[in-house]
């Protein structure tokens, strides 16, 4: 019981009101004080058509006071928010007591009538609604208190004299059900406004969320944009040059620099190339012509082509198949994983210092396939891992192609690897470098 009652905020502490609950409370008063106004209004003439003077006067003396009240919640409006939170609040305690006074003048004045004490059955709806379930629940027991006392002490006296202890009663159950039909109701109503509450602001964070992924993402576009502009714009600037060059007679149109001219064009063509597989990076699929292929022959032929450049550099390349005695059959499209590979070797050999080492392994965990590319120093910090994927990011401050790349080649790589269904991550080397773990679903033996 205690557990429902500190639940339904009966014994605790009242909300806080924000903007929703002011403006929501501030239509009701409006609306609560006109259907007043416009009772009082009928029933002060209904009153002195019958000549029923004392209770038309009761009738007059609220009308005005409850006209009042309105003139000056009107006149609130316009001034600040605070100013207008504490006219709210004033405004509806005002209006709870002009009710409750006059209702007790009512009954006292007109008790030898038949109808008198049913009206103080709309009591609660108006009081809860203005004031809420805690003030409310005081204001609405106060008054109950002392219209009790006061129809306990005039036994006999009201309902030309039909009034006695069972009607007392019966008043006093009718009154309980009353107000809490009217507690619950508010309590209801209450509970519906706080989950609509949560509900709007549970879209404003969606909403928030949404614009900031909207805003990063033009961010990365207008990035990539200007990146993509300057790595064509420098080959280009090349190659309009030493053409001009040419067509001036400023350079010879030798073997060796048409031969430098077509490697400039080979660098484009590999860079809008890397470019177009990169922007594909969250739409990768395998293509029809994978087909089943075992690592340990795949790698151990791929990696000669790389022993040559790697020695010419002073590093030492070694395939390690020792830790993977099963058999490491996966589906692969061998053009593309090894397009893959090569680009993972490529940023090995590009800064891996000499005299330095570049290890391949190869392992497998239950139908996982591990395959592992370290390297020795220089490392990475371990702030930028997870940035090395990203297209046309590099970690050197220079853009020169000559130390750097166009750095694209790393999110191809992963691009590619995201199409075999499997995963690349980034982390330190125990060899000084960088480590590349590449794992990948294996086929049934």
């Amino acid at each position: 019981m205690f557990d429902f009652l500190r639940t339904s905020h009966i014994l605790g502490h009242p909300l806080v009101e924000d903007d929703i609950d002011l403006r929501r409370k501030r239509v009701v008063l409006h609306g609560l004080l006109l259907a007043i106004i416009l009772l009082l209004l009928v029933f002060s003439l209904y009153n002195q058509l019958r000549g029923m003077w004392p209770i038309a006067l009761l009738d007059v003396v609220a009308l005005l006071a409850c006209t009042l009240a309105y003139i000056r919640l009107r006149s609130s409006q316009g001034q600040t928010a605070e100013r207008q939170a504490s006219v709210l609040q004033s405004t509806a305690l005002q209006i709870s007591l002009i009710l409750i006074v006059f209702l007790w003048a009512l009954a006292w004045q007109g008790r030898a009538e038949n109808f008198i004490l049913i009206w103080t059955f709309f009591l609660p709806v108006f009081v809860f609604m203005l004031n809420g379930r805690t003030l409310g629940t005081a204001l609405v027991a106060v008054f109950y208190l002392v219209l009790f006392a006061m129809a306990y002490t005039h036994l006999g006296l009201w309902q030309d004299g039909a009034w006695n202890h069972v009607s007392l009663i019966r008043f006093v159950l009718a009154s309980l059900v009353m107000v809490f039909t009217c507690y619950f109701s508010e309590l209801t109503l209450n509970r519906a406004h706080q989950e609509l509450q949560r509900s709007h602001g549970e879209s404003q964070r969606l909403m928030m969320e949404r614009n900031a992924l909207m805003l990063d993402t033009l961010a990365k576009q207008e990035k990539l944009l200007t990146d993509v502009s300057h790595e064509l714009r420098t080959p280009l600037s090349v190659l309009r040059m030493k053409l001009e060059a040419m067509q001036d007679g400023v350079m010879a149109p030798s073997s060796a620099n048409i031969e430098g001219l077509l490697k400039q064009m080979q660098q484009l063509d590999a860079f809008i190339s890397d470019l177009s597989r990169a922007s594909k990076l969250d739409q990768t699929r395998l293509d029809g012509n994978a087909v089943r292929v075992e690592l340990h022959d795949f790698l151990s032929r791929w990696i000669t082509r790389f022993q040559g450049s790697a020695a010419g550099q002073g590093l030492q390349l070694s395939l390690d198949l020792a830790r993977s005695h099963p058999p490491c059959p996966a589906l692969l499209d061998e053009a593309s994983f090894e397009l893959a590979l090569g680009k993972l070797m490529e940023n090995s050999l590009r800064y891996t210092q000499a005299p330095g080492s570049i290890r391949l392994s190869l392992g497998r965990h239950g139908e996982t396939i591990i395959l592992t590319l370290e390297d020795s120093a220089p490392g990475v910090a371990a702030d930028r891992l997870e940035r090395l994927f990203e297209p046309l990011y590099r970690l050197e401050d220079s853009r020169s192609r000559d130390t750097g790349g166009a750095g694209l080649g790393l999110s191809v790589a992963k691009s590619i690897i995201l199409a075999h269904q499997g995963q690349i991550q980034a982390s330190e080397s125990p060899l000084g470098g960088l480590r590349m773990v590449i794992t990948l679903p294996a086929l049934a033996d």
